[in-house]
């Protein structure tokens, strides 16, 4: 059996990952319906890319819930629109 279609499939899923944990966006994506099953080969690099997506949806989870954190806070303190007020923001307490 080749390894060549699940290889293909594997180095896409390690490039997403990549460009997730690096800000990007990654395309929609579908996993192509003729690669067959996983040749025994690949099962511990297979593994590999699923421990790195367990850690990049994590990674991606507290940055998002951090950038929310920080959104509030700004909004907490915000003048609101149209106020010529200047605003400070000691960020060194």
């Amino acid at each position: 059996m080749s390894l060549e279609p699940w290889s293909v499939v594997l180095d896409r899923l390690e490039a997403d990952i990549a460009l997730a944990v690096s800000g990007g966006s990654p395309s929609p994506w579908e996993p192509p319906a003729d690669a067959g099953p996983l040749p025994a080969d690949l099962l511990p690099r297979a593994l590999r890319v699923l421990d790195a997506q367990a850690d990049a949806m994590d990674l991606l989870a507290r940055t998002k819930h951090d950038a929310g954190t920080h959104l509030a806070a700004l909004a907490a303190v915000s003048p609101g629109p149209g106020s010529s007020q200047p605003l400070l923001l000691d960020v060194r307490g």
